[in-house]
């Protein structure tokens, strides 16, 4: 397994990539570097990026749904995930389905471009609404 965490020209992103996983330990081991990197850095938006690995499925058996938890719990609002083949898209989904149950925003995309429209567009709503509270409070 091999992974790397930078913070994005975005200032609201922090990119991850995930190479060559075959376990679900190694998946744990890399959500907690996500997780340390984003108390660091506080980015409210992640894109992870998953290459040349095994589907994980079982998420809620494993754990992964509540290193999830606790990215939300570090500042993180959303949270897209892509992946480089067809087999990868469905454990994708299901994860996206299971965390959006549990409360977390969470979505799995098949290019970078939307997922970052994705972003983009919560950024500008939650920008809308602050200015909107501050002309209220003028008001």
């Amino acid at each position: 397994m091999v992974y790397r965490i930078w913070t994005a020209v975005e200032p609201f992103i922090l990119r991850a990539e995930l190479l060559d996983r075959e376990s679900i330990e190694e998946t744990r081991t890399f959500l907690e570097a996500v997780l340390r990197e984003n108390r660091r850095y506080g980015r409210p938006c992640l894109l992870i990026r998953v290459a040349s690995s095994r589907p994980v499925f079982h998420v809620e058996q494993h754990g992964l749904i509540e290193c999830f938890r606790d990215l939300a719990q570090s500042g993180v609002s959303r949270i897209a995930l892509m992946g480089d083949s067809e087999e990868l898209r469905p454990s994708h989904e299901y994860l996206e389905l299971i965390s959006q149950q549990h409360g977390l925003d969470v979505r799995s995309f098949t290019d970078e471009q939307t997922a970052l429209g994705w972003f983009r567009y919560q950024g500008t709503q939650a920008e809308r609404r602050e200015e909107d509270r501050r002309q209220h409070r003028q008001w």
